[in-house]
């Protein structure tokens, strides 16, 4: 979500929440091996259990027609790379008329940003994306519209208009309304009146109670998933109703809400996709999978914080307390959405200040967690972005290379020089070559994909060894590192062979009962 104007304020929050959540005890490692009783050991899901997803920003991926912003033609021209690297599912950011850059104040929700192509262009890149094995979701903002939407204009326009009651109006400010996380005002001045507006002013909140916003909303996700969208990643799903006396966030209704779009959608779409964007802590976000009748899928903040805290460190506290804690809070481990970074945060290679090693150690871990993994475009070359906290920074150009005239150039900013698709591809140590054997190694074992998660208590190495076992059926896989910046010996008890499918430094096992490894520094492995 962008946040304009509260972006400081809300990474504050975000960075405070993080530091709350990671000084928490650590349970003891033998808690987090065992799994809640009855859980299935296949984890459930749709087509998405076998998807490596990549979020773009269509502004800064491929520009087809050289003025300077991406567009459809240029995501229909890079399907073969994201082919190559093992891409087969793609999260757009918004790509509806917006009077921002960033696309997350929609005038119209049928309909595309003409700076990005025609509505016919973004159909040829869907037909073409799904003939290669890729399917497509965008992002969909039913919680606000911009300032600017028709409706509002007329609803600010003309108080008696239908369109008022699209919105929230008052005839004076509710100072019970605080935003969450800074409490700051939430309302602004209108004709005769104050409208409700949670991220700033130049996003109205919809009035979701309104019937006919509702039928609205299901209309345009319909619209879009006929014309071949595969789902949405729903923006700011915390934050769709407020209460009278001002709690403005997980309300009781947003469950009800989404609960009524997924079973107004689902019976043309069976294998729609919804992802939540509910940015808190653990429990919080396993509330939105309903009776596995709202969300299909949902980010993991705390998991995504804890594994880059981790790397970090050098400790695996942070990670082991973190997934024993979603063991205990998912229904469905498939529920998880995991991921390192997105467009909202300092992206992954610039908090691991620039080590190389950290970011694929990262990615390794990534690739060994349950759910449905996502990546943020650039991150597979270890993008840094720009050095300041604002979005732009975080949404810098897509560095294909010099030469390969498809690089947008909206927003001037070079990355390093070896941070260059044409540099890395193909040398065999480059981050882009680990993501790619990553994701190839995932996508080749079931196990990874679909099987439970079991965290494995590890013998020896230290406090920066940790050891994951994913298990379907009679077969297994288990992942290995060692965080730390010094070598580790470790045992482990697990029902694999030892055969390494890949490998990220130096990893050697022994012979004897158990499985024993010796783990150079930063070093991870996947065995069965």
């Amino acid at each position: 979500m962008h946040r304009l104007h509260t972006r400081a304020s809300l990474l504050l929050f975000g960075l405070v929440m993080g530091f709350i959540l990671a000084c928490r005890h650590t349970p003891p490692e033998t808690e987090a091996a065992a799994n809640p009783p009855g859980q299935d050991a296949t984890l459930r899901g749709g087509w998405w259990r076998d998807a490596v997803f990549y979020e773009i920003f269509v502004r800064s991926f491929a520009d087809a027609d050289g003025d300077g912003v991406g567009d459809f033609r240029g995501l229909r021209e890079a399907l073969p790379y994201l082919s190559g690297l093992g891409v087969n599912a793609v999260w757009l950011m918004p790509i509806h008329p917006s009077p921002s850059y960033h696309g997350y104040d929609v005038t119209d929700d049928r309909a595309v940003n003409p700076q990005y192509g025609s509505l016919e262009d973004f159909r040829q890149f869907i037909d073409s994306a799904r003939a290669q094995g890729v399917r497509v979701i965008i992002d969909f903002v039913m919680n606000h519209a911009s300032r600017e939407h028709p409706w509002f204009q007329d609803a600010v326009r003309d108080p008696k208009s239908p369109h008022r009651d699209y919105f929230v109006f008052k005839d004076a400010p509710d100072e019970r309304w605080k935003r969450p996380w800074d409490g700051g005002s939430v309302w602004y001045p209108a004709k005769d009146g104050v409208y409700y507006g949670l991220f700033w002013e130049g996003m109205p909140d919809w009035n979701l109670r309104n019937p006919d916003v509702e039928a609205h909303m299901i209309e345009s996700m319909r619209f879009w998933l006929r014309l071949g969208v595969a789902g949405f990643r729903v923006d700011a799903a915390r934050h769709l109703f407020e209460s009278g006396d001002g709690v403005l966030v997980d309300q009781p209704e947003n469950h009800a809400f989404m609960k009524r779009v997924r079973a107004a959608l689902e019976p043309e779409f069976p294998e729609m996709l919804l992802v939540a964007e509910a940015w808190s802590d653990t429990e919080t976000v396993a509330a939105y999978y309903g009776q596995g009748d709202e969300f299909h899928l949902a980010f993991s903040f705390d998991l995504a914080a804890a594994v880059k805290t981790s790397v970090n460190d050098g400790n695996r506290a942070d990670l082991n307390q973190a997934l024993a804690r979603a063991q205990k809070a998912y229904v469905d481990r498939a529920f998880e959405a995991p991921f390192l970074a997105n467009h909202d945060m300092q992206r992954v290679m610039r908090s691991f200040g620039g080590d190389a090693q950290k970011a694929k150690l990262a990615a390794s871990a990534l690739m060994a967690l349950p759910g449905t993994p996502f990546l943020y475009y650039g991150e597979e070359l270890g993008m840094q972005g720009g050095p300041s906290s604002k979005d732009e920074d975080k949404r810098t150009p897509f560095p294909w290379g010099k030469s390969s005239g498809v690089v947008a150039s909206w927003y001037p900013f070079d990355e390093k020089p070896e941070v260059s698709l044409e540099v890395q591809r193909g040398q065999a140590e480059s981050v882009y070559e680990t993501y790619r054997r990553l994701i190839e190694t995932r996508k080749n074992e079931p196990a990874l994909r679909r099987g439970e998660v079991v965290l494995v208590p590890i013998r020896g190495g230290g406090r920066g060894t940790v050891a994951v076992l994913r298990r379907l059926k009679e077969d297994s896989v288990l992942f290995v590192a060692n965080f730390a910046d010094e070598p580790a010996e470790v045992s482990v008890s697990v029902p694999v062979r030892g055969a390494v499918l890949f490998s990220l430094g130096s990893v050697e096992t022994t012979d004897g009962p158990e499985l024993s490894l010796r783990l150079g520094p930063r070093s991870a492995a996947f065995m069965k």
